[in-house]
């Protein structure tokens, strides 16, 4: 798993506001989460991966940051609402990151029902309930906020071997405008962040092998691998007030992989 550079780089935009992240124990969640901190928010980070969470809140600790951890399987309704109750009650929810996810490889016509039902009960289902829970606090709250939802390229372009995947962060982007229309006149912004090419994360390194990863980096226009970091600056200008007049956008980070 690539380490998180726990530096002194910040973003202006994010002091003392209260940022949510799904998905953190790892790779772009857990990225989105340092920097935010990391530029003066409270984080409060969640995740199924109780371990690994762990050792992002010994961390963050020890690097001065204000991150709490909490169990959240998105997937299921009451962690969620613990989640979102938990973070308002820091100091009142202004931002939400909805990184987690899962990919298990399958073919459409070999593909178990219960394996698409997983798939989108996470990927789709699960950002749903955040958003829901997260909007519901900060309408109520009345001081605005911003939600960054994380697609995919493939969410785009489709795929072969990933096809309820697809069709989860396709629905994601469609989610991330519908919502961007009901939540304007609230003056909460909802964007979605969707990573492409080929990105440095335990998810994306389990499921190829390095012959591969070399020749799509190769491929590139960039010709480089994608780090986390690259996605995090991305959200991070997204949940700040440096983005106060964009919503509804899929803003691709890919490296030149899908240019729209």
């Amino acid at each position: 798993m690539p380490s998180v550079d726990f530096a002194t780089v910040k973003l202006p935009g994010l002091e003392d506001v209260t940022v949510a992240v799904t998905g953190a124990a790892s790779g772009i969640g857990r990225a989105a989460a340092v920097l935010a901190a990391q530029s003066g928010a409270r984080v409060v980070a969640g995740d199924v991966h109780d371990d690994m969470l762990t050792n992002l809140e010994r961390q963050a600790k020890e690097a001065g940051l204000d991150v709490a951890v909490t169990h959240l399987d998105v997937a299921a309704p009451d962690s969620v609402t613990d989640f979102v109750r938990l973070a308002d009650a820091q100091a009142s929810l202004f931002g939400v990151v909805n990184s987690a996810g899962i990919a298990p490889d399958s073919s459409a016509l070999g593909m178990e029902p219960e394996l698409w039902a997983r798939v989108l009960a996470v990927n789709l289902t699960g950002t749903f309930q955040v958003c829901q829970a997260a909007a519901r606090a900060m309408v109520r709250r009345g001081h605005g906020g911003s939600i960054v939802n994380i697609g995919s390229a493939i969410g785009t372009t489709g795929s072969a071997d990933l096809p309820h995947y697809a069709a989860a962060k396709g629905g994601v982007a469609a989610l991330t405008k519908s919502l961007a229309r009901e939540l304007g006149p609230h003056q909460i912004r909802v964007n979605c962040v969707s990573p492409g090419g080929a990105i440095n994360t335990p998810m994306m390194l389990s499921r190829v092998s390095e012959d591969y990863l070399g020749a799509r980096v190769a491929s590139l226009p960039m010709a480089r691998i994608g780090e986390p970091e690259d996605l995090a600056y991305c959200i991070a200008f997204l949940l700040s007030g440096l983005s106060s007049w964009i919503t509804g956008q899929n803003i691709h980070v890919n490296g030149g992989s899908l240019m729209q």
